[in-house]
């Protein structure tokens, strides 16, 4: 492949709203990270939700159900230091730590929603974006 192809192609990935391979596969690994972190705090109620294409503000949703408060910090502090640990990516911006109801971790491509069970069923996010794709 010539340089000059080479040089094109992100912006033209980038205009037709695609991602480069290393991208999709960090994003990917970043996702598996993330639920495994979840799975080993005992989250209940773990969903992935692609809203690619939906909104320019992310590519994934990850809604889970913490029991309480305390459960809700712990599911939180696991994703992200599974997510440094592994991945060396931090967090761009972590909401609702002070309360402890709905922890937002956004990780850019993928933002995680921490809930206890009451505000998930009052919030219902999968309802909000249920024309969207969910992953298993």
């Amino acid at each position: 492949m010539n340089s000059d192809l080479k040089m094109e192609m992100p912006d033209k990935l980038e205009d037709a709203g695609m991602k480069d391979p290393e991208t999709l596969q960090f994003i990917q690994n970043l996702l598996d990270t993330i639920l495994q972190a979840l799975e080993d705090k005992q989250a209940d109620n773990v969903e992935t939700i692609k809203v690619t294409g939906r909104t320019s503000l992310t590519d994934y949703f990850i809604v889970a159900t913490a029991r309480n408060s305390t459960h809700c910090k712990i599911l939180s502090d696991a994703v992200e230091e599974a997510v440094m640990k592994k991945l060396k990516h931090q967090v761009r911006q972590i909401e609702g730590m002070e309360s402890r109801k709905w922890i937002v971790l956004d990780y850019g491509d993928i933002i995680v929603h921490v809930m206890r069970q009451e505000d998930r069923e009052f919030y219902n996010l999968e309802k909000l974006w249920q024309n969207s794709k969910t992953v298993k």
